[in-house]
C-alpha cells in the first residue's frame, strides 16, 4: 500500500493550531494569566446543535481554574487574537463567535472545504487511508465450520465480519491475511461418515437403518447426489470402515467445496483452508504436546493428560488426550496456534460464535503454555443474529427446522443487502434483521440507499455528457460537457483547489447543506482510524448511509449542471469526490457500488 506523498491536515487540526497560536501570542503579551505553556489540550469539536456552529473549542473552560479568570474572558482574549493570524483569513472561517459559558463557536468559509475537495481527487482510492497497523502482519481466523453441513446464518455473522474486517485493517495499514479452520478430523467426521454411508446406501435402493442421533439425512441429500453423480454405486462394494471412510471423506470434500463456492458468493475469500487433519498427519499435535511437557505446563492423571491452565488464568485444568488415547478439541488447538505463532505475526485474530465463550480461557491458557505472548491472540465473540419478518421471528430453513441456513437468505434479499445488515452491527450484539426492510427500495433501506447514492453520482456525470433539451423550443443542444473536457478537469480537480470555490451556493441554507456533504467527505480518514482501533468496521456501514443521505439533500438543493460552466465544473468535483468517498467505504464493506441502478 502506497499513500499520497501529500496528506492535508484536517479541518479540527487546523483550527486547533490557530488556537494554539493565539494562545502562544496571547500568554507572550501577558494576557493568559501567567500561564506560558497551555495546561490542557485544545479539543476542537462538533457542536450539538447546528445553530452553535460548525466547529467549536472549550479549552477557555478548563483553563479558567489555571489562568484565574472567567471562561468567557478567556475565550475572548483568544478570539481578539485568532482574529489578527493570516491562518484564520482568506475565507477558511467566515466568522467566530464567544458564546457562554466560554466556547469559540466556529462557521467554517470556503476555502478549507474547496480543500477537502481538491484532497479526495488528490488521493482517490486511498483517501481514507491510514497507517493505524504500521504495517504489522495479522492473521483473521474466521467461519472455521465443521465440513458436515450447510452453512447457517450465524456462520454468516462471521463471515462477514471477518472479511469487513480484514478489508479494514487492509486499508488501515496491516498487512492482512485470512484463514479458514477446517475441522476435517475427529468424531464429528466419523459421524458425518456413518451418516453419508447409510443415505448413499439408501438412495441407491439399499434397505439400512439411519443411523439414529446423527446428522439430519435432509441435511446431507443434496451433498450426497453429487457424491452419486461424480462416483456412482463404486462404494456399495466396500464394507466396514473401509465404506465408511470412502464416502466420507467424499462428502466431506463435497461440503467443503460448497462452503468454498457460497463464501465466495457472499464476497469472502481466504488465502488458506487450513486443514485440522493435516496436524495429525503431520504429528504436530504430538509435537506441540511435547512443547506442553517440555515447559512444565502438562502433566498425567487418572490414564488422562491434562493442561496445568488453572495455574495459568483458567478456573480448571483441562484435559489435552483422554483416557481413551483420544486428543481433545483443545489439543488440537495447541498444534494449530503453535503452527500460527511459528508464522511470526504480530497479531492473531480468532472469531468466534458467542457459544465458543467457555473455550477462551482455555485457549489464552494454551498460548502461554507453549511459551508465546496471549496478548498477540485475541478472539472476537459474535452474537446471534434473529431473522424478523412484520415484527415476527422467521425459521425458513427446509432443511434444518430451527436454523436459518445462509444460502436462503442470500436468495430472498440479495448478497448486497446479506453483507451490509450483517456488517452494521457491533459484533458483541444480536442482530435482528429484518428481511421486508433488506429489500425495501427506499431512504429507509441503508443497504439500498447507501448504493443508490453511489449511483445517483454515476447518473450526474453520465447525464451531463448528454444533450440538453431547449425547455422553450424543445430542441435538443450539444451536451453542456464533453469527454474531454470531463477528462482535463479531472486532472484539474488533483491539482486546483481554488476551482471549487466556484461551485459554492451563495445562499447561506443551500450552502450549509454543501458544508454538511463536505465536512462528512473530509470525516473519512477519521472515521477509518477509529473504526480500525475499536476493531468495529460497522462504524463505515452508518458512516457510508450519512453520507448518502447528506449528498441527497445536497442534489435537492443545488443543481449540479448549469449555463455557468465555472460552476458545473466545480460541482461535477464535489460530486465525483462523493462518489469517491462512498466507493472507499462501500470496498471496505464488500458492498458492491453499482454505476445504475
Amino acid at each position: 500500500m502506497v499513500l499520497s506523498k501529500w496528506k492535508q491536515t484536517m479541518i479540527k487540526e487546523r483550527l486547533k493550531n490557530i488556537v494554539e497560536k493565539a494562545f502562544v501570542q496571547a500568554s507572550r503579551d501577558g494576557k493568559m494569566g501567567g500561564l506560558s505553556e497551555c495546561p490542557e489540550p485544545i479539543i476542537i469539536e462538533r457542536p450539538k446543535l447546528p445553530e452553535h456552529g460548525d466547529l467549536a473549542c472549550g479549552v477557555a473552560l478548563k483553563l479558567a481554574r489555571h489562568a484565574k479568570s472567567s471562561p468567557v474572558a478567556i475565550a475572548n482574549t483568544l478570539a481578539e487574537y485568532i482574529k489578527t493570524l493570516p491562518e484564520a483569513q482568506n475565507g477558511c472561517i467566515s466568522n467566530f463567535e464567544v458564546a457562554n459559558p466560554g466556547f469559540i463557536n466556529f462557521r467554517l468559509g470556503k476555502s478549507w472545504l474547496a480543500d477537502v475537495i481538491h484532497e479526495v481527487h488528490a488521493q482517490k482510492s486511498n483517501y481514507g487511508r491510514e497507517l493505524v497497523g504500521e504495517n504489522k502482519r495479522v492473521l483473521i481466523e474466521y467461519v472455521s465450520a465443521n465440513p458436515t453441513g450447510s452453512l447457517h446464518i450465524g456462520h454468516g455473522r462471521n463471515a462477514v465480519f471477518g472479511s469487513c474486517l480484514a478489508n479494514l485493517f487492509a486499508f488501515a495499514g496491516y498487512k492482512v491475511e485470512q484463514e479458514f479452520y477446517v475441522n476435517d478430523a475427529g468424531a464429528q467426521i466419523a459421524a458425518l461418515g456413518e451418516c453419508a454411508l447409510a443415505a448413499y446406501q439408501r438412495k441407491l435402493g439399499q434397505s439400512v437403518d439411519y443411523p439414529e442421533g446423527g446428522y439430519p439425512e435432509e441435511s446431507l441429500s443434496e451433498y450426497i447426489d453429487i457424491v452419486i453423480e461424480r462416483n456412482g454405486d463404486k462404494y456399495l462394494a466396500l464394507s466396514g470402515d473401509e465404506a465408511i471412510l470412502a464416502v466420507g471423506n467424499e462428502t466431506k470434500c463435497v461440503i467443503q467445496k460448497a462452503q468454498e463456492d457460497l463464501l465466495e458468493k457472499l464476497g469472502v475469500k481466504f488465502e488458506r483452508w487450513f486443514s485440522e487433519e493435516s496436524l495429525h498427519k503431520a504429528h504436530k499435535v504430538d509435537q506441540a504436546m511435547a512443547v506442553l511437557a517440555s515447559n512444565n505446563h502438562s502433566y498425567e492423571a487418572d490414564g488422562a493428560l491434562w493442561l496445568k491452565s488453572k495455574e495459568l488464568g483458567d478456573e480448571r485444568d483441562r484435559v489435552l488426550r483422554k483416557s481413551s488415547g483420544d486428543y481433545t478439541y483443545l489439543a488440537n488447538d495447541a498444534a494449530y496456534h503453535l503452527d500460527k505463532f511459528n508464522r511470526g505475526y504480530d497479531l492473531m485474530v480468532n472469531i468466534w460464535g458467542a457459544d465458543h465463550h467457555g473455550q477462551v480461557p482455555g485457549l489464552k491458557a494454551i498460548v502461554t503454555a507453549l511459551g508465546f505472548d496471549p496478548k498477540k491472540l485475541e478472539v472476537v465473540l459474535t452474537q446471534i443474529v434473529n431473522l424478523n419478518r412484520d415484527g415476527k421471528a422467521v425459521r425458513m430453513s427446509k432443511r434444518r427446522g430451527t436454523v436459518v441456513m445462509l444460502d436462503e437468505v442470500m436468495d430472498e434479499v440479495g448478497v448486497d443487502a446479506v453483507r451490509y445488515y450483517l456488517a452494521e452491527s457491533n459484533p458483541n450484539n444480536p442482530i435482528n434483521f429484518d428481511l421486508e426492510l433488506a429489500k425495501k427500495q427506499s431512504k429507509d433501506n441503508p443497504a439500498f440507499y447507501l448504493q443508490y447514492a453511489h449511483a445517483r453520482c454515476c447518473s450526474i456525470l453520465r447525464r451531463a455528457l448528454e444533450p440538453v433539451k431547449d425547455l422553450e423550443s424543445g430542441e435538443l443542444k450539444d451536451p453542456v460537457v464533453t469527454e474531454q473536457m470531463l477528462t482535463e478537469w479531472e486532472n484539474e480537480y488533483a491539482h486546483r483547489a481554488n476551482l471549487f470555490l466556484a461551485g459554492f451556493e451563495e445562499d447561506e441554507a443551500k450552502f450549509g447543506y454543501q458544508k454538511s456533504l463536505v465536512m462528512r467527505l473530509e470525516a473519512l480518514p477519521q472515521e477509518v482510524r477509529e473504526a480500525a482501533t475499536s476493531w468495529q468496521p460497522g462504524r463505515l456501514a452508518s458512516f457510508g448511509y450519512e453520507v448518502a443521505k447528506d449528498l441527497m439533500k445536497t442534489y435537492e438543493e443545488s443543481r449540479v449542471i448549469t449555463a455557468d460552466l465555472s460552476v458545473t465544473k466545480a460541482r461535477l468535483g464535489l460530486i465525483m469526490a462523493t462518489r469517491q468517498v462512498l466507493a472507499n467505504v462501500l470496498k471496505i464493506i464488500g458492498v458492491s457500488a453499482p454505476e445504475r441502478m
